[in-house]
């Protein structure tokens, strides 16, 4: 017992006596005393009564929640305190749609890297990443003129055909010619496939072609009859940005040797630094000559003491260098040879003197014309295309979009509506590149756009005939004979 009047005495006679402490002794509770107080004995006597009290409640709560079976019951539950929470949490399929969904992934982040460009069809199957729309026909609208041209086109013609693939429904040749062998072959062309159409305009200005190959109901891809490359995207590209921007009048290519895109190319690093071999090679392998041979890896380097070329002097009317005249062609057949230190000797090139101007050299210069041409062959060998796509453009993820800003463009590879043309004519300018790049588009208020991932070569413009002296012709047919035309489609090489 106690004695009288302590605070002991006090908790016994509210009834809160020592058995309540399961079994507890007071020489346990001592015991941890000292263990807390490092060693130093302290008597329950020293304490107030409620401090002891306090201790002696606690002590027991603690050993009651350690037992096995309390700990089970307390661990279950923690487990479905848990389970509620995520329930609560957890969006309903039925809720509010605009609650944020906490298991979603987070939205990836537009990619800035170009759009793919296959280049070669033994390794890209597919011609296009786009699906053909519906609700109207593509139409090719080629303006016929040069054999030795058109041999090449036609395989990629072809190639882009919806039956095999691609995104043209017809093509239809137009013959400005009263050419009796131009006109022989067309008819025999238009034979090879039933999609292939025809029609012979005599005598008539190009503007004047426009009024009676198109129809108001389809879309129109117009190309020239020298384009010796595009790229398997090229019309899928300007068909979708011709109608993801129904507010253009017409899309463009993104052409190697043009005037409006030389100066471009040249700044955004796609061209290369090639000069012409001055003599006749004496090492004639076939990887770098002949009927064969495209790839510029293939090329020896650039000898020489002078490492320069001059453009020519000529004016704008197509006249023909002489072959004695500074800039002509050295010999025919002639190649275009890679120089060492390419980035330190660019700047000895034809390509130093382009300008951003419709009628600058890039239009009258053939050695400009062989030097982007040489560079696109390279860059097609490396696969690397994405040179070109300079645009910051309106969908970093999809388009390279480069606005003219009503400024002239050439329409060697373009997309227009049939619609939008027969509105217009007749056409009160005799010249149609002019007219639909230039003068209907600042009256319209309706753009042209280049898209710089559609990338298609030109071969050459009239002012430009001494590129016909090198063997770059010879170079694209090998090209296209090897990647683009099927085996029942060869270009013959002789």
């Amino acid at each position: 017992m106690s004695e009288p009047g302590s605070p002991r005495d006090d908790v016994e006679q509210k009834g809160l006596l020592r058995d309540s402490f399961d079994g507890i002794d007071d020489a346990e509770v001592l015991e941890n005393g000292r263990a807390n107080g490092h060693g130093h004995h302290k008597s329950r006597r020293s304490r107030s009564g409620d401090d002891w009290y306090r201790s002696r409640k606690i002590w027991r709560s603690a050993s009651a929640w350690l037992r096995p079976r309390n700990m089970l019951i307390a661990l279950v539950v923690l487990i479905v305190l848990a389970g509620l929470g995520a329930l609560w949490h957890r969006p309903s399929s039925s809720g509010d749609s605009n609650a944020p969904d906490q298991t979603a992934p987070e939205k990836p982040k537009p990619s800035k890297k170009p759009h793919p460009v296959p280049v070669a069809g033994g390794k890209h199957p597919s011609v296009s990443p786009w699906k053909k729309p519906k609700g109207f026909k593509i139409i090719g609208l080629i303006f016929f003129g040069r054999q030795r041209t058109v041999e090449i086109l036609d395989c990629y013609l072809k190639r882009n055909l919806v039956s095999n693939g691609g995104f043209l429904d017809e093509v239809l040749w137009v013959a400005n010619t009263d050419n009796e062998d131009d006109l022989k072959y067309m008819d025999k062309l238009v034979q090879t496939s039933p999609l292939y159409k025809n029609m012979t305009l005599i005598n008539l200005g190009y503007a004047s072609v426009w009024e009676h190959a198109v129809d108001d109901k389809n879309m129109f891809i117009k190309i020239d009859d020298d384009m010796v490359y595009f790229s398997d995207n090229a019309i899928p590209d300007i068909v979708y940005t011709k109608l993801k921007h129904p507010e253009t009048l017409d899309v463009v290519a993104n052409l190697v040797n043009s005037p409006e895109t030389g100066w471009l190319h040249y700044h955004v690093g796609a061209i290369h630094a090639y000069l012409p071999e001055m003599e006749p090679p004496k090492d004639q392998k076939p990887a770098a000559l002949g009927p064969k041979a495209w790839r510029a890896s293939a090329l020896p380097q650039w000898e020489g003491d002078n490492m320069t070329f001059p453009l020519g002097d000529k004016g704008t009317d197509g006249v023909v260098l002489e072959d004695d005249a500074p800039g002509a062609p050295p010999f025919k057949g002639h190649r275009w040879l890679p120089l060492k230190e390419q980035h330190k000797n660019l700047y000895n090139t034809p390509i130093s003197h382009t300008e951003y101007n419709a009628y600058g050299p890039d239009w009258t210069s053939w050695a400009l014309a062989a030097q982007v041409q040489y560079s696109l062959l390279e860059n097609i060998e490396k696969d690397q295309l994405d040179k070109y796509h300079y645009g910051g453009g309106l969908d970093l993820a999809r388009e390279g979009i480069w606005d003219m800003k009503y400024g002239r463009m050439n329409i060697n590879f373009m997309a227009i509506w049939g619609k939008d043309v027969l509105e217009a004519v007749p056409f009160e300018d005799t010249d149609d590149e002019r007219f639909l790049s230039e003068t209907l588009t600042r009256r319209l208020d309706r753009p042209l756009y280049v898209n710089t991932h559609a990338i298609a070569a030109h071969f050459s413009f009239r002012t430009q005939h001494e590129i016909f002296d090198s063997d770059l012709l010879s170079r694209w047919r090998a090209y296209a004979n090897e990647m683009i035309c099927t085996k029942e489609n060869q270009i013959p090489t002789s």
